[in-house]
């Protein structure tokens, strides 16, 4: 959807039943669309995969071979059958909107704005699993630096990043701002203030680890957000999955 089929008033504060006018140069990331392409790749994926499984214990007559069928089929039907249970859940319209007045943030028909003047610190927040110690000498040492430089390639060609948890995050200037907007409580949560004065209580939208779901992203948050956008900017590890620390309120 174009900036130009976006009509109805803009203003801030709770939403109304039209979609505002945004800027011209406005920036859309509809999380309903991007959530709906991962369960299909997963669902296409792991589908075939746990049916190979299924056949294969089925039609082997290795009974070793049948129980790793067994437990990979399992395995892969699981999480196909977990992609599709909840897949309206996930792709239910809703997503967020960047512009010179802040960022929207839509859910069906109803819309919230947080401010560019509400927030302390607005960027993209990921979390980095802490770097195992290699052992064995040079020739280990060189396993290790041919086995990142594959990565990178591998990362690289994939368009992913090794990057977890990342997030759109938006640190309130005051917590009681983030209290009148009771649509977003889905997305608060609890972590050490960043910096002294500022409320512990942030929104965090979580995002997809795709290279192409970041770049325009950043660009429109670099023309609008001002002081308050910093861009990539890491959190203490948690154990992965928002494990951890981490506290919904």
């Amino acid at each position: 959807m174009t900036n130009q089929d976006m009509m109805g008033p803009a203003q801030g504060g709770p939403a109304r039943a039209a979609e505002p006018v945004f800027s011209p140069d406005a920036h859309r990331l509809d999380l309903g669309r991007l959530g709906a392409i991962t369960l299909v790749v997963g669902i296409v994926l792991t589908g075939p995969l746990g049916w190979a499984c299924g056949y294969a214990v089925v039609t082997d007559p290795d009974p070793v071979a049948k129980a790793i069928a067994g437990f990979f089929g399992l395995l892969f039907g699981g999480l196909c059958v977990l992609f599709i249970a909840n897949f309206w859940r996930v792709t239910r319209p809703r997503g967020v909107v960047v512009d010179a007045a802040g960022i929207w943030f839509w859910h069906g028909a109803s819309w919230d704005l947080v401010r560019w003047t509400q927030a302390a610190r607005v960027g993209l927040s990921y979390e980095m699993p802490p770097e195992l110690p290699t052992i064995g000498g040079p020739v280990a040492h060189l396993k290790a630096k041919v086995s990142g430089w594959l990565k990178d390639r591998l990362y690289g060609a994939l368009r992913i990043t090794d990057k977890r948890g990342i997030a759109l995050e938006i640190v309130p200037m005051r917590e009681g701002e983030l209290l009148e907007l009771p649509r977003l409580k889905r997305y608060r949560t609890k972590d050490p203030a960043p910096l002294p004065g500022l409320p512990p209580v942030r929104l965090r939208v979580g995002l997809p680890g795709g290279y192409h779901s970041f770049a325009d992203l950043i660009e429109a948050g670099e023309r609008f957000g001002g002081h308050a956008w910093e861009g990539w900017f890491r959190r203490r590890w948690t154990g992965g999955a928002g494990r951890g620390a981490r506290e919904t309120v």
